[in-house]
């Protein structure tokens, strides 16, 4: 991989030179490090390739890198996502499964700024689109009416999302990573049933946020007791809803993060919070030394895909993030 300059993109806290160069000195090498002989990444250096970290560093790469930097690099990762993807449409958790899972999400979204994978692109939304979780099924749906005295958790079954394994129940973050790919990718590319899709998902997400703002994995209330709110589920959550940043809710979830997250003790949690809260409009000048500082004391840097949420945090243009539809 070239030598790649941050300097044109850095924003917030990492406008001074200790935060260049922690980029410079440890998240564009262990990239470069990282990629396996196939063009993929493996969650870390000398682990096998999958599409997850994969898309993870195409993404940092294509957005953090300048014109004509990173090429070799992107291809590699470009050409691992195209030959892995299966006849569906799909992207497997694993390579070598059969089955698709919802890392289609991120192989989709990692692809769409490409014009020359517009047709795997158009494939994995498709996927996407006609993939429903189980608990859409009148089966399902039959169960919970008739055990409706009894349940665990009160949930409308009228709104659903995507899964983590097919067939199986809606959860938050596959589901704001599937809105995320359909929201960035041109609108040409979309089927014609993925805005009732994105409609329904966006639904569930209102749905599933935490009394008192924030997400976790899928249920806000067990047995009556409201849930915990953690940060991944909150920050892609308000991420794949941020159109609608004026909302009560999204307010009180942003509110919810601004006030936890000095107490994230993960480089990977802190970097998404720092996405969050910059994409709102609330940047916190502390997050660049206290993400620096946590990583030193790790003495290293080690997993792929927070390397590249480093990156994508220090991005002032958010290409990543902008949306189509």
């Amino acid at each position: 991989m070239e030598n790649c300059s941050p300097k044109s993109q850095a924003i917030g806290e990492f406008e001074d030179p200790a935060g260049i160069a922690f980029v410079e000195r440890n998240c564009l090498p262990l990239l470069e490090r990282a990629q396996n002989a196939d063009g993929g990444w493996g969650f870390a250096q000398g682990s096998l390739s999958r599409v997850e970290p994969t898309s993870w560093a195409l993404l940092a790469l294509q957005e953090f890198c300048l014109s004509g930097c990173g090429d070799r690099a992107a291809a590699g990762g470009l050409q691992f996502l195209q030959r892995t993807q299966l006849g569906d449409g799909s992207w497997p958790a694993a390579i070598g499964q059969k089955k698709g899972s919802w890392v289609t999400s991120l192989a989709c979204w990692a692809l769409r700024a490409r014009p020359e994978a517009c047709g795997s692109v158009a494939r994995g939304l498709r996927w996407l689109t006609e993939e429903w979780p189980g608990d859409s099924g009148l089966w399902w749906r039959l169960m919970r009416r008739f055990a409706r005295g009894k349940r665990i958790v009160d949930q409308n079954d009228s709104l659903c999302g995507w899964s983590w394994t097919p067939g199986t129940a809606s959860w938050v973050e596959p589901t704001s990573y599937a809105v995320l790919a359909m929201r960035g990718s041109p609108s040409s590319l979309l089927p014609a049933k993925a805005r009732l899709r994105l409609q329904l998902a966006e639904s569930l997400l209102y749905e599933r946020m935490c009394p008192g703002g924030g997400w976790n994995c899928g249920n806000p209330m067990v047995y009556g007791v409201p849930g915990e709110p953690q940060v991944g589920p909150t920050v892609w959550a308000l991420l794949a809803l941020r159109r609608n940043s004026e909302r009560p809710e999204m307010r009180q979830s942003v509110n919810w993060l601004e006030k936890n997250w000095e107490t994230i003790s993960s480089p990977a949690r802190v970097a998404l919070s720092a996405i969050a809260l910059d994409v709102f409009g609330r940047p916190n000048p502390a997050a660049g030394t206290s993400l620096r500082n946590l990583c030193e004391n790790d003495q290293m840097l080690r997993n792929v895909p927070a390397a590249a949420w480093i990156m994508l945090a220090m991005s002032k243009q958010r290409n990543w993030l902008k949306n189509h539809v």
